[in-house]
């Protein structure tokens, strides 16, 4: 078992530990806001293409393209996809803040699990370009961690919030508590909905008017 093949385990273990609790589980959130009709999603910082994948599984009219920035990753992407036989999605191998792709090309892009990890370099980054590449009446979509508001599940999710503030020191907090509708319009980004689920939410933005 390579690096990637044990990371790509991890994430799916991610999934059914914090993810996949009974309530809304935010993968299934993020297909609803795809429909099934011709279109282009990209799955900016894809990693091994979870995101993606359920979207172009559910969604065979959709072109999923996943971008990333490491071969190995997009490698066992690629691996996932020959095992789940579809046809409908495309890999690349980009940097998410310089991506030479087409002006206002895209209908939807995803961003999940990403920018908590980023400085406020990279946010400007990687959502300017997300900007650039979408049309005009296109949609972000944001996956992000939230602070759950029970107690059980703020214990639970302790280890990974103590996780992620040990390996993103400086920055994790900074956007795990800001408040990520101003946080967005900041960016050029409206907010259109925001739904919650458990220890995470997700954001539906639109371009707004700079």
């Amino acid at each position: 078992m390579n690096l990637y093949t044990f990371l790509s385990i991890g994430y799916d273990l991610l999934d059914k530990i914090w993810l996949s609790e009974k309530g809304r589980n935010p993968r299934d959130v993020i297909e609803e806001l795809i429909p099934n009709e011709k279109c282009k999603v990209l799955d900016l910082c894809c990693g091994t293409f979870t995101n993606g994948l359920f979207i172009a599984k559910k969604n065979p009219k959709n072109l999923v393209v996943g971008l990333d920035r490491s071969e190995p990753m997009l490698r066992e992407g690629r691996r996932k996809i020959d095992k789940a036989g579809i046809s409908n999605v495309e890999l690349m191998c980009l940097d998410a803040t310089k991506t030479g792709i087409e002006e206002e090309s895209f209908d939807y892009a995803i961003i999940g699990l990403v920018l908590h990890e980023c400085n406020p370099e990279l946010w400007k980054s990687i959502l300017a370009e997300t900007r650039r590449i979408l049309k005009p009446n296109g949609r972000i979509i944001i996956l992000e961690w939230e602070r759950p508001d029970n107690l059980k599940q703020r214990i639970k999710f302790a280890p990974l919030y103590i996780t992620e503030v040990l390996c993103n020191p400086g920055y994790f907090k900074e956007f795990y508590q800001a408040d990520k509708t101003d946080f967005f319009k900041g960016y050029g980004f409206e907010t259109e909905q925001r739904i919650g689920c458990n220890y995470t939410t997700v954001l539906s933005l639109k371009k707004r008017e700079l």
